[in-house]
């Protein structure tokens, strides 16, 4: 594979070494006379008219009659030794010189071999954008191709090329083209015309029309197939980005040859014909995105994103603007279009380098197409005289990476296949090991439940437990009859029985509630009625009379007497019981609680807020899940069970109990209730 590798390589080379030094062997014009007396036609079937014109700017000459071989040779001398006739170059640009638009006119005087006038020629014109020109030959105009003038009104320009025949030219055949340029600021005789035997240029030009039809056809089918594949892969971004490649090299390479373009419709606008031909600009931000979906890791997103930017922008400006003016963005979309083609050869390189995958296969290909675009614009500029062949490599491109695509998404397939075979053994083996781990699974719940049940035993024994203060309790109460025990003693004994009591009731209450919750598994049976709130708010309000008189809290009740919901009568009062002591349990003394009644289309809401310590944001995420207890403003304790059995007592009723608060700014409780 490496030895195919290289023998592609030097192809290539050679390629380009024969082309150019077949182009040396050559003749060439030189000061407005070409040599082709030593030419055999039969053996060579074409030759550039490629060097030095005459050249007259702004200026149209008259055509003058060639009745004499004699008379032109005399000609020819003269204008050897004439140093004040101007001479350009064929692809050299007036505005080197003059300026990108305006009119000129080149002559050159052609030497055919002996015996031409027994035989037919043509010259090929080539297409020369925003241009228009007339050929005379020997002073008759022979060819016409849009319409010269001295103005942009008086012209119309045309990217058609024509041919030109020449029969049984004399030995000397003069050569006088008039062109006319004010629709791009790039003006000049862009490509060197070519002449040949009529029979040859005619068979060339024919293979050169069916066969850029046929290119052009096989890039939109392309473009086309591969939107379609993207249409059933849509994560592949990779086909997309390809197929819009194609489609703008489609369209760029139907631009290229203004004969096909204005086959398939004579009367095409010359600014999207000109707009055709500069829509490579989008074709190597495409074939970036392509390669960045293969090689991440080697192009930089942020590099091709730029790149892509500044592309478009040119190739909108092109489309917004008058020809002349979007044709000065040419050379730059140009250079940057190589610049693209060189940074893709590096980070391929790259690739290769690391032998990732496809990555030789893509950078050969890269380096034909880079190539050939270097050899495209060195004849677009005149400096080569073989041919174009960018839009030959745009197919060539576009199949071989096709054949590369098909190549990868066929491994992948075959890879998806395997993998789908591995994960059928492993379903069939997940099924086995599912059925171990039920049975895992039910001896785990039954060890669950009896855990559960002990758990239950536990809270009971709890309970049970508190007979201890109880007893103490009850001690206390027997030295209160002592007669020996003094009044101030009495009192501390008191006091002290008034709290252990206050905090033993407080955690049977609990203790009982929960207790009741976990015995039937959350299956409490409610009896559901419709119940007047106030009458249990009140209920609950008076069990904390003298937690209220102690902190001196103000009590506003804004629920009105006919306000009812539907609730389990003593549920509803635990969790009222709940939100109320923990209400006056974080207010600071002197403060306020304030309850409310909100009546919506589907539900009941009961509010209850204080103006206490509130609740941090990160602990409300878990405040009806998880127990928690915090000291009150004067020390109070707790369990921390109480929200979140009124979190699970409120499920019972289908309702929800929600918190709005904030650290130092009070908090305020939500009892939502349905309606039935």
């Amino acid at each position: 594979m490496d030895l195919k590798r290289w023998v592609f390589i030097f192809s290539l080379l050679s390629f380009y070494t024969s082309g150019s030094l077949h182009a040396e062997n050559l003749p060439i014009s030189k000061q407005g006379v070409i040599d082709l007396s030593q030419v055999n036609f039969i053996e060579q079937t074409s030759i550039p008219l490629a060097g030095d014109w005459e050249f007259q700017w702004n200026e149209f000459t008259s055509p003058l009659s060639n009745d004499t071989d004699a008379f032109t040779f005399n000609q020819i001398q003269k204008a050897k030794q004439n140093h004040s006739t101007n001479y350009l170059a064929t692809g050299k640009r007036w505005k080197e010189i003059h300026s990108g638009v305006g009119f000129a006119t080149y002559q050159l005087r052609i030497i055919f071999p002996e015996g031409s006038n027994q035989q037919i020629f043509s010259i090929r014109f080539f297409q020369t954008g925003g241009a228009a020109m007339r050929v005379f030959v020997d002073g008759k105009e022979s060819l016409s191709l849009g319409k010269v003038g001295t103005d942009k009104l008086t012209m119309e320009p045309t990217r058609r090329s024509g041919i030109l025949i020449l029969p049984h030219p004399k030995k000397v055949t003069n050569i006088l083209v008039h062109i006319s340029n004010f629709h791009h600021d790039d003006g000049s005789f862009w490509y060197a015309p070519k002449i040949g035997l009529y029979q040859d240029i005619q068979n060339n030009l024919i293979k050169e029309i069916a066969l850029d039809s046929l290119l052009s056809g096989a890039l939109f089918f392309m473009a086309f197939y591969h939107f379609v594949l993207f249409f059933f892969r849509r994560t592949r971004k990779l086909i997309l980005y390809f197929g819009l490649f194609c489609l703008t090299t489609a369209f760029h390479s139907l631009s290229l040859n203004g004969d096909v373009l204005y086959y398939i419709y004579h009367a095409i606008p010359y600014h999207f014909a000109f707009a055709l031909s500069l829509i490579f600009y989008l074709a190597m931000p495409f074939y970036l995105y392509f390669l960045f979906q293969f090689f991440p890791n080697q192009f930089s997103k942020r590099v091709i994103n730029i790149y892509s930017t500044i592309s478009f922008v040119l190739f909108s400006f092109v489309l917004l603007t008058p020809t002349e003016i979007g044709s000065k963005t040419t050379f730059i979309g140009l250079v940057f279009t190589n610049s693209g083609l060189l940074y893709s050869t590096i980070c391929l390189t790259r690739s290769a380098i690391k032998k990732q995958q496809l990555a030789v296969s893509l950078l050969l290909i890269q380096l034909f197409l880079l190539l050939s675009a270097i050899n495209d614009t060195l004849y677009l500029y005149g400096i080569f005289h073989q041919t174009l062949i960018l839009k030959y490599s745009y197919l060539t491109t576009v199949l071989f990476q096709s054949l590369l695509l098909a190549s990868y998404f066929t491994k992948m397939f075959i890879k998806n296949e395997t993998l789908k075979n591995e994960l059928a053994t492993l379903n069939e083996s997940l099924e086995k090991t599912i059925i171990v781990r039920t049975k895992e699974y039910k001896e785990a719940k039954q060890i669950a439940e009896d855990a559960n049940q002990w758990k239950d035993k536990f809270i009971s024994l709890v309970a049970h437990d508190l007979r201890s203060p109880l007893s103490t309790v009850y001690s206390a109460l027997t030295l209160t009859t002592d007669k020996e025990t003094t009044e101030d003693d009495k009192t501390h004994i008191l006091n002290q029985v008034f709290a252990i009591l206050e905090n033993a009731m407080s955690t049977i209450e609990h203790l009982l509630n929960l207790n009741r919750f976990q015995i039937d598994k959350g299956q409490i049976h409610l009896q559901i009625t419709q119940i007047t709130v106030n009458d249990h708010l009140k209920q609950v309000v008076d069990t904390f009379t003298f937690e209220i008189q102690k902190k001196s809290l103000s009590i506003v009740n804004l629920i009105a007497d006919s306000a009812k919901v539907f609730a389990d009568s003593s549920i509803f009062l635990e969790i009222l019981r709940n939100l109320i002591a923990n209400a006056i349990k974080f207010s600071h003394p002197k403060g306020k609680i304030q309850m409310d009644f909100l009546e919506t289309n589907d539900s009941f809401i009961i509010s209850i807020k204080d103006e206490g310590t509130g609740i941090p944001i990160e602990r409300q995420k878990d405040l009806f899940i998880e127990p928690m207890s915090s000291p009150g403003t004067l020390g109070e304790k707790g369990f921390g069970i109480g929200l979140k059995l009124c979190f699970e007592l409120m499920r019972l009723h289908h309702g929800n109990i929600q918190v709005e608060s904030e650290s130092n700014s009070g908090s305020r409780f939500l009892l939502i209730f349905p309606k039935k």
